[in-house]
């Protein structure tokens, strides 16, 4: 069991991917005289943008504002931008390191309307309530082998993703499906590969990039591997996720760990 979570918790689907396994993104600068205040807040600007945030933001902030890959949006707290001046800039510049890109494409009105859209959403209150203790389960994460591949704080290993924040950045429920089903949502940074040797030797790890004649990725050590696809037998992207579905659990359990991961939110 200890193994087992071990590994659950190095690669655990819903954590966010390191700065280093992405290009950086450069933010825009503000337009000249960008108002405080929403200029287009009417509830038919906000029922427009509700049409725009439901194509382009509701597979990952959930249609309602519940969450997913994407922040809870509809908790009355704003991880990024408060504001709407602030909420604007995020919308359009996205958010570094993150999975969330910017709509530099859109129109200012559009981006407007879709701000007024998720401030209404920030308004309703969480509807996933917590209901686990996160004393009992920052316990279970010590317990069962994390603290050896994710950093909090700063303290604890570098394999797994980064959890010092994600409670803010992810929705509980979908921590507790991350737990429980983590092929249904594999983020892009944390996809499997095997490269086959020529000697028939395997090497797993996390795909980083490829190219027409190369492939990197991250071994299960940690360290960053490239071959030159003329020098390997075979490439293997399984299509499942490396952390099994911890199904094991007690429902008291798994609740008591989720309660933590939402738990770990930026120290104000």
């Amino acid at each position: 069991m200890r193994n087992t979570f071990l590994i659950a918790c190095c690669w655990m689907a819903c954590a966010v991917s390191s700065p280093a396994q992405r290009p950086a993104r450069q933010s825009r600068p503000a337009p000249a005289n960008l108002p405080e205040t929403n200029p287009y807040s009417t509830a038919a600007d906000a029922e427009a943008g509700r049409k725009l945030y439901l194509g382009r933001c509701g597979h990952c902030h959930g249609q309602s504002g519940e969450g997913g890959r994407g922040a809870v949006l509809n908790s009355g707290r704003l991880h990024h931008g408060a504001s709407d001046r602030e909420l604007f800039l995020v919308i359009r510049n996205g958010v570094p390191n993150t999975e969330m890109p910017g709509a530099f494409n859109l129109p200012e009105v559009e981006i407007w309307r879709m701000v007024a859209y998720v401030q209404q959403l920030s308004r309703q209150g969480a509807s996933d309530p917590v209901t686990g203790d996160a004393t009992a389960g920052a316990i279970a994460y010590e317990k069962n082998g994390c603290v050896p591949c994710h950093s909090i704080d700063g303290q604890g290993g570098f394999l797994g993703p980064d959890l010092t924040d994600i409670g803010a950045r992810r929705a509980t429920r979908h921590l507790r499906e991350s737990i429980l089903n983590p092929n249904a949502d594999i983020p892009l940074d944390y996809r499997p590969v095997e490269v086959i040797a020529a000697t028939g030797k395997i090497i797993s790890g996390i795909h980083l990039n490829e190219d027409e004649h190369s492939i990197h990725l991250r071994d299960m050590s940690g360290n960053l591997r490239s071959f030159l696809k003329r020098e390997i037998k075979d490439i293997k992207l399984p299509g499942q996720s490396l952390m099994p579905a911890y199904t094991s659990l007690s429902k008291s359990e798994l609740e008591d760990l989720v309660a933590y991961l939402t738990s770990l939110r930026p120290k104000r």
